[in-house]
């Protein structure tokens, strides 16, 4: 059985071999297909990556402010447009009108000043609505721009804010330690003022001090001047009175020497007296007469005091209780911020999509074709009865057959996978041997099913409009042309009956949404359940129609 096999195998693939033609139809037709059909849909994904299939945008810069060239230079970093800097806004409106971009990007006079003040503003997107999925992209776009600038006047001001608040919060400390040192001033000047009136009180008895000395020196000094002074009239009083004396007594001795003629001598002449305030200051204390002389009335003078009254009170200061500067925090923007949760980068290849998706539909065509062909036309020529002759059973001949072009689609998709990363950079996830567990899924359900048509189609004329119209349907609905999520639910959930969605589901995880080989054994496992299926449909209904034949 198993050399049966072997040779069944081996004829098949010298066939093909020989069929040059299905050959480039296998290798070449899905390349160019892949080429154009990326290179049409690249902007549903964005761009592609090279760049050449940007949508181009233009960008009136009107305003010449911060604004305008924040969101010029974030452009400038944007690959998935080519932007294209005009003057004015009329300028971007023509270009959109002449069909030469999808959208035009305009930042009107006084949007900075506007924004830097607070007020409401806007950028104008000017579109032409009629391009869906370009203008889509760009107004995204935009909407990230708008959050970015938002975003950064909000950060702008709240540092603002906050070298505000730092101000305040140094001014408050500035003038906390004012007011101390002011209180530190007044009391000082109090102490000075308490010093000052004792320094003066001081003084004051040291002045009285010094002009009690110098009474007592000025006493002290009139005395010994008065005594001095009075020394020769007390002598001369004192002379004055002995004479009078010795006057008196001569004059008593003349008399009684007269005799009889005692009362014929005449008087002497009476001699002045001594004024008595004269006596009494010749016979007075000299002290006492000096300090009646120095201090008329007995008593030293004093000085009056300084200041009998303490110093005013000084004005109480106290520092009125300031409160904490407001925080001044602006309410934040509600931007939109986008997370992969399944690993798929935010800026997609749209070759991850087109290259397996055209690539199984490709293959779909030419295992179905070759299958369903082949079998029709060998059963036709007769070459299956010849081949039946061998020692091998029916269900081994088709066996090998449907390996024979198993193999070739194998080889078909592992191609198409090189070429990809090669030309268009596409993505082959962190494991790419794991690619080809949906390839095995994909090639043995497309085999089996080919053989499902070879054994239900009337005739050899119905098998390609019967084939095509089968291909096409699952591969359109199964998400090989386009993403499936594009399609309306219930025609998602109608997909699920196709081999290609499970094929795609896989192929996505694996390229798309970097996940791990293990992503694609549930889809693997489904498309070989598929397989097995039509595998035992075809055999079965192969079978009856070759014996119904006979």
């Amino acid at each position: 059985m198993l050399a049966g096999l072997a040779a069944a195998l081996g004829k098949d693939l010298r066939l093909l071999a020989r069929d040059r033609v299905g050959l480039v139809f296998l290798t070449l037709a899905p390349i160019v297909v892949i080429s154009v059909a990326g290179l049409s849909l690249a902007t549903l994904y964005g761009a592609e990556p090279r760049g050449g299939t940007a949508p181009v945008l233009p960008f009136a810069d009107e305003d010449g402010g911060w604004v305008g060239r924040a969101v010029r230079e974030r452009l400038a970093d944007e690959p998935s447009v080519r932007v294209r800097p005009v003057a004015t806004a009329a300028a971007a409106r023509a270009l959109v009108q002449a069909k030469r971009a999808p959208a035009a990007l305009v930042v009107p006079a006084g949007t900075s000043d506007a924004v830097g003040a607070g007020r409401a503003a806007a950028l104008v997107l000017l579109s032409d609505p009629v391009r869906t999925v370009d203008v889509a992209y760009v107004r995204g776009l935009a909407q990230e721009l708008r959050h970015g600038l938002e975003a950064a006047a909000v950060e702008r001001a709240q540092h603002d804010l906050d070298a505000a608040r730092a101000q305040a919060t140094e001014a408050r400390a500035h003038l906390a330690r004012a007011a101390e040192d002011l209180h530190r001033a007044l009391d000082d000047l109090g102490a000075r003022l308490q010093a000052m009136r004792a320094d003066a009180e001081r003084r004051r008895a040291a002045a009285e001090r010094e002009l009690h000395t110098a009474l007592a020196a000025r006493q002290a000094a009139a005395r010994a001047r008065l005594v001095a002074a009075l020394a020769p009239l007390r002598t001369f009083l004192s002379e004055l009175a002995a004479r009078r004396q010795a006057f008196a007594e001569w004059l008593a001795a003349v008399r009684e020497q007269a005799g009889r003629l005692a009362d014929r001598v005449p008087p002497p002449p009476e001699p002045p007296g001594v004024p008595p305030a004269l006596e009494e200051l010749a016979s007075a204390d000299p002290d006492a007469v000096a300090a009646r002389l120095v201090a008329p009335d007995g008593a030293a003078p004093t000085l009056p005091p300084v200041a009998a009254s303490a110093p005013p009170a000084l004005p109480a200061f106290d520092l009125p209780s300031l409160p904490e500067p407001p925080a001044g925090r602006l309410p934040g923007p509600l931007a939109l911020e986008e997370t992969s949760v399944t690993g798929a980068p935010r800026r997609l290849n749209t070759f991850d999509q087109n290259v397996p998706g055209f690539g199984v539909t490709f293959l779909l065509l030419g295992v179905l074709l070759g299958v369903s062909l082949g079998l029709l036309d060998e059963h036709e020529w007769g070459t299956l009865e010849r081949v039946r002759s061998m020692p091998m059973s029916l269900a081994t001949l088709l066996v090998a057959k449907l390996a024979a072009r198993a193999a070739v689609g194998t080889v078909q998709m592992t191609l198409l996978f090189l070429v990809g990363r090669l030309a268009f950079g596409v993505s082959l996830g962190p494991q790419p041997w794991a690619l080809m567990l949906p390839t095995a899924g994909i090639v043995f359900a497309g085999t089996a099913f080919g053989l499902v048509v070879a054994a239900t189609a009337p005739s050899r004329e119905a098998v390609l409009p019967l084939g095509s119209i089968a291909i096409m349907t699952m591969a359109a609905v199964g998400g090989c042309w386009w993403p499936i999520n594009l399609e309306p639910d219930w025609m998602q959930r109608a997909a699920l009956v196709f081999p290609t969605t499970w094929a795609m589901e896989a192929y996505n995880d694996l390229m798309i949404r970097r996940q791990p080989a293990g992503a694609a054994l549930g889809a693997t496992a489904v498309l070989l359940a598929y397989g097995a299926v039509y595998l035992a449909a075809g055999l079965f209904l192969f079978r009856r129609r070759v014996l119904r034949a006979a």
